[in-house]
């Protein structure tokens, strides 16, 4: 291919100028999330291990984001005191005091309610820090392909993290796997840094951030926030589904692993399409494929089944991921940067309470009934069409 044809080729799909805030946060976000994907799918099994019934797994996420929900104008608040790389920063003791009670659960149950509180509070910290920081210093010109290239990059890196995790809690036990995520979680701060941040301290209001969630011009990017509620079905109900078909945790992880290459080239084409003014049409193509990948899983019955449909997940998931973000990135830089986002996390928050209360609803009437929770899953993923860009809206 010619050099010509090759740089432009690559410039289309890759952000060519990222800032050095931004490329920081690749590094960074790459380490993290290796840590916390070798780790991440087999938390709700590991709960289920030690007894939790399904709908008691599902309260612990609903106290979770229930905390997050009340917790998260405070975390506005402290990126506008301190910064937005120093909030996340703030973030890292909290996630692995969760990772230390998690385990401890298994000596007492009642560390269930440290762990909630510490990963609410890291949540709070990190997630407000990491969008307002992205949103403020990613170029708009090629903001949707440097999300791309962020999600394309933690997919590649992430692919190996749920082997590596199943691997070394088959060899070593879940102690072992969560003290070595710990590890990565302080690694993973050293790119931060690299670049001192400059910042001036802004006031932020607790009561106009809640206020802002039940605004009446907001309520479209609500309804569209609230399809986050399949996410948490993905993250929490699917790996105990698959671990009741693939009960050994390395085969499991290795299938996780070989679903997440699958859409990293996907991500990228994603980033380019959307930098072309392709955000709406792009997001709710990945709505329709997203609420087919749970409908399809009512017919899911074996190994490859669930390779297969977990791929397609994945890569319909990054259809909505990339312009969605971008979106909001859009919104963010037309005005404060983390009133955005705490608006985000929160009307996300909603979602993900709405489905785990649905969810226990389901599993309470009607025990084992994995395709009603699909379904469910379904429905709220359909919500993600609702969103539109500004211009969009007002013309609507």
């Amino acid at each position: 291919m010619p050099t010509g044809h090759l740089r432009h080729y690559l410039e289309h799909y890759l952000a060519p100028h990222p800032t050095q805030e931004v490329r920081e946060m690749f590094i960074s976000t790459a380490i993290l999330d290796f840590a916390t994907s070798a780790v991440m799918v087999f938390e709700p099994i590991y709960l289920y291990t030690l007894g939790f019934s399904l709908t008691g797994i599902l309260w612990f996420y609903v106290a979770v984001y229930a905390l997050y929900f009340l917790l998260l104008p405070i975390g506005g608040r402290i990126c506008h005191s301190h910064g937005y790389e120093h909030t996340m920063l703030f973030s890292s003791p909290f996630l692995i005091l969760y990772y230390l009670s998690f385990f401890a659960i298994s000596y007492n149950r009642l560390f269930i309610i440290a762990a909630v509180g510490a990963l609410a509070i890291q949540k709070i910290l990190y997630w407000p820090g990491y969008h307002s920081n992205f949103a403020t210093w990613s170029q708009p010109a090629e903001g949707a392909r440097e999300i791309s290239n962020m999600s394309a990059l933690v997919a590649f890196v992430s692919a190996l993290a749920p082997v590596a995790g199943g691997l070394v809690a088959a060899a070593a036990g879940f102690k072992v796997l969560f003290v070595a995520v710990a590890v990565l979680i302080l690694i993973s701060n050293i790119p931060l840094l690299q670049t001192p941040e400059f910042f001036v301290p802004k006031k932020f209001s607790y009561g106009a951030a809640v206020t802002r969630v039940f605004r009446r011009e907001n309520r479209r990017k609500l309804v569209a926030c609230l399809g986050f509620g399949e996410e948490l079905i993905a993250l929490v109900l699917w790996p105990i589904f698959i671990v009741m078909i693939i009960p050994n945790l390395l085969s499991l992880g290795a299938l996780i692993s070989l679903s997440m290459v699958a859409n990293v080239i996907v991500t990228l084409y994603v980033g380019g399409l959307c930098d072309d003014g392709e955000k709406i049409p792009v997001l709710r193509s990945g709505t329709v494929f997203t609420f087919g990948s749970w409908i399809a899983r009512v017919m899911v019955t074996g190994g490859l089944g669930v390779f297969l449909v977990d791929s397609f997940y994945r890569v319909s998931k990054n259809m909505i991921g990339v312009p969605l973000t971008a979106l909001i990135y859009d919104e963010a830089r037309r005005g404060s940067a983390t009133e955005e986002v705490v608006f985000f996390e929160m009307a996300l928050s909603l979602g993900k309470i709405s489905a785990a209360l649905l969810g226990i609803v389901i599993f309470s009437l009607m025990p084992g009934f994995w395709s009603a929770i699909f379904v469910l899953a379904g429905v709220f993923a359909a919500l993600y069409a609702v969103m539109r860009e500004r211009g969009e809206a007002k013309s609507a």
